[in-house]
């Protein structure tokens, strides 16, 4: 029993000394010390993937102004094609107008009215053949 009052002591002196009571002393936190060469390969392929994606963002940008270019080209040649067909259309009603047409016939193919005799009608039905009248 002489021993264990004597283990007892002893834990209770370690427990209750006044060297017990101090701040005990900080964890050492351990640190994992990275090669230089590591680093800079790091380092260096962050500069590469910074330049990679500026280069990718350059290429959208300059896409992109140029399919901006083509449209404007194409809204400007729809613009001048309906110009263009507005002014046919104009020059088709008239060309197609019936005092024109009279005109051109009398004065560069010197045609005339026909006279009355000169008009023949014919008519033609399924039951009575085909007749000639005035």
């Amino acid at each position: 029993m002489n021993k264990l009052l004597a283990a007892q002591r002893r834990i209770n002196s370690e427990i209750y000394s006044p060297a017990a009571r101090t701040k005990p002393e900080p964890v050492k936190q351990v640190r994992f010390k990275t090669r230089p060469a590591v680093k800079r390969v790091t380092v260096l392929l962050i500069l590469f993937a910074c330049f990679a994606l500026g280069i990718v963002v350059i290429a959208q940008y300059s896409s992109m102004i140029t399919l901006q270019y083509r449209l404007s080209e194409a809204e400007n040649r729809i613009v001048e094609l309906a110009e263009e067909y507005r002014a046919l259309e104009q020059e088709a009603a008239q060309l197609s107008a019936l005092s024109r047409i009279e005109l051109v016939a009398r004065t560069e193919l010197g045609m005339c009215e026909p006279e009355s005799g000169q008009l023949q009608v014919l008519t033609a039905g399924q039951d009575e053949g085909i007749h000639v009248g005035e």
